[in-house]
């Protein structure tokens, strides 16, 4: 005997009380009519296709770097001669960082993920789905801890020239510097969603006599297309720079003498910072979700009070949320002290001259706790839901 054609006499030692039936992309049916079958349940979906990994960062990353460039050039003389103390710097320290931590990643493109469809014959008491399918997601951005930029930099060039009496002395000091400590520092960042993604659940069907008071789920819904992850970041964001900058240049010349002392300065000093943390991912462009059909023709015994008929929920294309707790900070600290002396005695000529161009970039660009843009051109549905039932007359002959 066949065991699918026992319409009310089930075989021996067959039994029916729970039925799982999973699969991925592919029809799932139940044939039997007639039997009851507590606890059933039909899933076809939580198909994923694309999603980005989620990023989890917990602990602590520490940039602190040290320079230190001192420089020293003297040139003295005695009486009736001369002394020449020359010096030319041309430095350029990068102290600059990239610091990421906790970023989820990006969504597929161009994926498919759809359940199958599902069709019972019988008594349902259980849940027939085949949603919850999710194509080009971006993963969880997040990040527990610090991210901490400490860099410090000393420059202190010294060029001194001493003459006797009747002497020339001459200090010439020129100076080309670039200091270059910004910092880019994201922490918590949700994955953007991928485009052109295509989340669908399949059609539901339910036929046959539903006794009691039907609790069966039929769920295609919850489908979700190019959604961007959340970002999370939960600590502290630190750029903390220190620069010193004080050349000094000196020309001592005796009575009847000439002291000349040149400083040329040229120094850019960029401190800028660009922090980021809890930044939700932006969705995806021209996607689609989209729920299954669910179809249910039954006799209907008793008032419907408890039935779950879903195929919404569906979601394309939108931002995911910024989540920040803590700080971010960002402390400059730039000393420019440049120093240029000349000093001749009596009958004698001093000259001093200074020429300084600093450039000091302390600018901070600090974005925390922001949710990301929804994609454009994106549709999200729920399905067609259809329900076959007996008149009204004949439901109150039977409540009756």
């Amino acid at each position: 005997m066949n065991y699918w054609n026992a319409l009310d006499h089930p075989v021996p030692g067959v039994h029916l009380g729970q039925m799982n039936l999973s699969g991925h992309n592919a029809p799932v049916s139940s044939l039997p009519s007639g039997n009851a079958w507590p606890g059933f349940a039909a899933n076809t979906g939580h198909n994923s296709a694309g999603n980005g990994g989620n990023g989890h960062f917990s602990g602590s990353m520490i940039h602190s770097s040290y320079a230190s460039f001192e420089p020293l050039n003297v040139a003295q003389a005695g009486y009736h001669s001369a002394a020449g103390a020359y010096q030319t710097n041309v430095v350029y320290l990068d102290q600059s960082a990239t610091q990421v931590a906790g970023v989820g990643g990006d969504g597929g493109n161009g994926n498919t993920a759809s359940g199958g469809n599902v069709s019972a014959f019988g008594s349902v008491h259980g849940g027939l789905s085949s949603g919850h399918n999710s194509a080009g997601n971006g993963g969880d951005g997040t990040f527990s801890g610090s991210l901490v930029h400490a860099p410090v930099v000393v420059y202190a060039p010294v060029n001194v020239a001493v003459a006797g009496a009747n002497s020339t002395a001459e200090a010439h000091q020129t100076n080309v510097v670039h200091f270059d400590q910004s910092a880019t520092q994201m922490a918590g960042i949700g994955g953007d969603g991928g485009n052109g993604n295509t989340a669908s659940g399949g059609h539901v069907s339910a036929f046959g006599p539903v006794p009691g008071v039907f609790p069966v789920a039929a769920g295609t819904g919850d489908n979700s297309a190019g959604n961007g992850g959340d970002g999370q970041a939960y600590g502290g964001i630190v750029h903390a720079t220190f620069a010193f900058y004080y050349p000094i240049n000196i020309a001592v010349a005796g009575y009847n003498s000439t002291a000349y002392a040149g400083q040329t300065n040229d120094v850019t000093i960029d401190q800028s910072a660009h922090q980021m943390a809890g930044v939700g991912g932006d969705g995806g462009n021209g996607n689609a979700a989209t729920g299954g059909s669910a179809d249910l023709f039954a006799s209907i015994f008793d008032l419907i009070g408890s039935d779950t008929i879903a195929t919404g929920h569906n979601s394309a294309g939108n931002g995911g949320n910024g989540h920040f707790e803590g700080s971010l900070v960002d402390i400059d600290i730039a000393i420019y002290a440049p120093i240029n002396i000349a000093v001749a005695g009596y009958n004698s000529t001093a000259e001093a001259t200074q020429s300084n161009h600093v450039l000091l970039d302390q600018s901070a660009t600090q974005i925390a706790g922001v949710g990301g843009d929804g994609g454009h051109g994106n549709a999200a549905y729920g399905g067609d839901l259809a329900m076959q039932l007996l008149s009204d007359l004949h439901l109150l002959d039977h409540l009756a």
